[in-house]
């Protein structure tokens, strides 16, 4: 059981990191050509030089950009520095709120981490994510109730919820539902004494 129970966190755990590389569909997206102009070092201090057309970050979108390098090194101190810049610049950021609150279940800090995903809710009530992140912060802090909730809603705004998550929070539940599923399935058998109906059983298939 426990390394069941292990083996589920951890997975959990990746879905959340992998939630930082989707970042949010909102707001500007970087194309190739951006993408490869902004990289840097992944480090606090830049000792190396930086590549062509590299500039300080001056906005908060360049912040935000910034922060995803860091969080992708897993510096997570530097990368929430970057998005609390971002959030200085453009208080209603949901970019940032979200991949900060990111980076802080990374580090452990999960009641910041759902504190910055309610910011993102506030904000942006139909933002899916946030309530998937949220859901998973709960989770591990073992409020399942709330993370419940949250995966509901989620579902409700059209986020695909990591099915691991939700048999997290309702193992019993899905097991009873599964075994239900089993016993009140239809045989394709006939009934003693009784003849198959040809074709019948194929047209109600494709009903």
């Amino acid at each position: 059981m426990d390394t069941a129970k292990s083996n589920r966190l951890v997975y959990l755990w990746l879905s959340l990191v992998l939630l930082c590389l989707c970042l949010l569909g909102c707001g500007s997206q970087e194309g190739p050509k951006e993408a490869a102009k902004e990289k840097a070092p992944p480090a606090a201090a830049l000792p190396a030089p930086p590549p062509v057309g590299a500039t300080t970050p001056k906005t908060a979108d360049e912040y935000i950009s910034q922060g995803k390098k860091f969080f992708t090194a897993a510096q997570y101190d530097q990368a929430i520095t970057a998005f609390s810049e971002a959030l200085n610049l453009n208080p209603q950021s949901i970019q940032a709120y979200n991949n900060r609150g990111i980076a802080y279940c990374n580090k452990n800090d999960f009641d910041q981490a759902i504190s910055d995903f309610s910011r993102t809710i506030e904000i942006d009530p139909k933002f899916g994510k946030a309530y998937n992140n949220r859901a998973v912060a709960y989770m591990i802090k073992g409020e399942k109730d709330k993370a419940r909730l949250d995966v509901e809603k989620a579902k409700s705004l059209g986020i695909p919820v990591n099915q691991m998550l939700i048999d997290s929070l309702n193992p019993d539940e899905v097991k009873a539902e599964e075994k239900a599923k089993v016993e009140a399935a239809p045989s394709n058998a006939p009934a003693p004494g009784k003849p198959a109906a040809k074709g019948k059983d194929k047209a109600k298939a494709k009903e």
